[in-house]
């Protein structure tokens, strides 16, 4: 049997440790994030808390663990012994607390790990169902959320015949087809009048649950679950609001999850946030705290289209996330993460059923234009102001091109010769980017242009006369400082590796509080350069103390 490295320190909690960059989370987010600062800082030390005992999974692929269709090997994010191979050292541990001041983590029951900056991946939580709810502890009452989750139900379903599946969203849907291709009986309860409210309009939900309905599934709508009742132990049959007892050996709740904001609430220094989206971050993903990013599930920034902030909880927006925040914790330039990510998008199948999801396409607003298409097994729609395409949404037994879309809104690209191929699902992408290419090569060598660049040739190459040297009050006027993270980060090339036993290098108290100032204005956190009633800022009460010098780690 092959044996697996532990950490060095696994299972001794009195471990003093430190480490220039400590990320707490091993997702996709958190790892991408410390894969990326590898590159960019060769010499620094990266270090990775988790709670986790297995390795990054591909979360999405989790629902077909329950269909036998992907193994757990196959569930690997990374190569297996990634985070070895590039010096990357991981800890499981659970992380209690944050001393912002001192720049260190408190680990459960008596650990201490010192960082030079800390990156807040903790992902997600399941919502689940209330604690209280009658029969919620009885054995086959199960919620699904991480590998354990999906591992114990598998070995479940040899002994049940009759499922039920708690909750209408995207993970309740792809948790039902998975048991219906185990050949169970299942019950789908869902609490609104449609599946997917958030993602689907109602005629897009009736063909989903018609197709569901004949998969072999049994939709029950505008229910709402109050309790479970039991056999000696054991579920026996789910209870309805309208009066209703459903049989069924096993029930799995799929209610949906929130941000994991237990760690940021337990900080010194408050991490501003929001209970429903998560904590919120600038386009750096600078949380309101000095030396402290976000990135990930638990992350909310300001999105384009809407100006409001939301968490992107997705694979895709996870990882380029973490691009980002390994940027922004080395001194890299960055893209901001709003225009990295872009529009928001969702794809998945039910079977055959393919349903992408792309922008906002559930708008209706003044000036905005809605076409659909409705056929027998598909269904389109399209949101649209002027000529600019604002959400996308396809069912269908193809998928159409997910990126091509998604460019076409980021880019705000003219659509009004392909609305009838994005109706019908039979857009060319390719083509279409092809043509576009061609006319901008063609605006380019116009004769018009030609003059301009030639004109602009000959500029260059004549000598200027001698200019007269600007002012001082010139200079400084059209000076611009560049953008702050609230605490300066690793900057380019870092220094020799260090001991663990070494203290971290830090500021003195001036040269801290210059740089708390540089990046807040007045004191106050900035996410973004918006207006000023839109600004957050930490309470009045609460100021930044000056840091003293970490103690070295015995």
């Amino acid at each position: 049997m092959q044996k697996t490295a532990l950490p060095a320190w696994f299972g001794d909690w009195r471990v003093q440790a430190s480490a220039d960059i400590v990320i707490v989370g091993n997702g996709i987010a958190g790892l991408t994030a410390a894969v990326e600062a590898r590159r960019f800082a060769p010499e620094a030390t990266i270090l990775v808390l988790t709670e986790q005992c297995y390795p990054t999974i591909h979360t999405p692929a989790l629902r077909q663990i329950l269909s036998g269709k992907v193994s757990r090997s196959q569930l690997l994010a990374y190569p297996e012994g990634t985070e070895r191979a590039r010096g990357i050292k991981v800890g499981v541990a659970r992380v209690e607390g944050i001393d912002a001041v001192e720049r260190r983590l408190y680990l459960a029951p008596g650990g201490v790990v010192h960082y030079g900056v800390l990156l807040l991946a903790t992902g997600s939580v399941a919502r689940g169902l209330p604690g209280e709810l009658p029969g919620v502890a009885l054995d086959g009452v199960l919620t699904l959320h991480r590998l354990p989750d999906y591992l114990d139900v598998r070995r479940r379903l040899r002994e049940v015949r009759e499922v039920a599946v708690i909750g209408g969203g995207v993970h309740g849907a792809e948790t039902v087809m998975s048991l219906l291709h185990t050949g169970k009986r299942v019950h789908w309860f869902i609490r609104g009048s449609h599946c997917l409210p958030h993602l689907l309009n109602r005629a897009a939900a009736e063909l989903v649950l018609r197709y569901v309905e004949q998969a072999g599934a049994v939709v029950h709508l505008e229910s709402e679950v109050i309790g479970f009742l039991g056999s000696v132990g054991e579920l026996a049959a789910v209870a309805t609001a309208d009066g209703r007892v459903v049989p069924a050996r096993m029930a799995l709740i799929c209610t949906g999850t929130r941000p994991a904001l237990d760690l940021a609430r337990r900080s010194t220094l408050p991490l501003v946030h929001d209970e429903k989206q998560g904590i919120l971050v600038d386009g750096r993903l600078c949380t309101s705290v000095p030396a402290i990013l976000a990135a990930g599930d638990v992350a909310a920034w300001r999105h384009p289209l809407s100006g409001s902030y939301r968490s992107q909880p997705s694979w895709h927006a996870a990882v380029l996330q973490g691009r980002v925040a390994a940027a922004t914790m080395t001194g890299q330039m960055m893209t901001p993460v709003n225009e990295v990510i872009g529009a928001p998008w969702q794809a998945t199948r039910l079977g055959s059923l393919s349903i992408l999801a792309v922008g906002d396409p559930l708008r209706e607003a003044m000036g905005v234009r809605v076409l659909t298409r409705h056929g027998k097994q598909s269904y389109y729609r399209l949101v649209l102001e002027g000529d600019r395409l604002l959400g996308y949404l396809a069912l269908g037994s193809a998928q159409p091109d997910v990126l091509a879309i998604k460019r076409l809104i980021d880019e705000a690209l003219p659509v009004t010769a392909i609305q009838d191929a994005l109706l019908r699902g039979r857009f060319d992408a390719r083509a279409y980017f092809a043509r576009l290419r061609s006319s901008k090569l063609y605006a380019l060598a116009t004769p018009e242009r030609l003059a301009e660049r030639t004109l602009a040739t000959s500029r260059c190459a004549s000598p200027p006369p001698s200019p007269s040297l600007p002012s001082t009050t010139s200079v400084a006027a059209e000076w611009r400082a560049p953008l702050q993270g609230g605490e300066p980060f690793l900057q380019g090339s870092v220094s020799r590796r260090r001991p663990q036993t070494e203290p971290l290098r830090r500021l003195t108290s001036a040269q801290h509080c210059a740089n708390v100032i540089n990046a807040t204005g007045s004191g106050g956190w900035e996410p973004d350069a918006g207006p000023p009633s839109q600004r957050l800022s930490l309470p009045a009460s609460q100021s930044v103390p000056d840091p003293r010098p970490v103690r070295c780690c015995q």
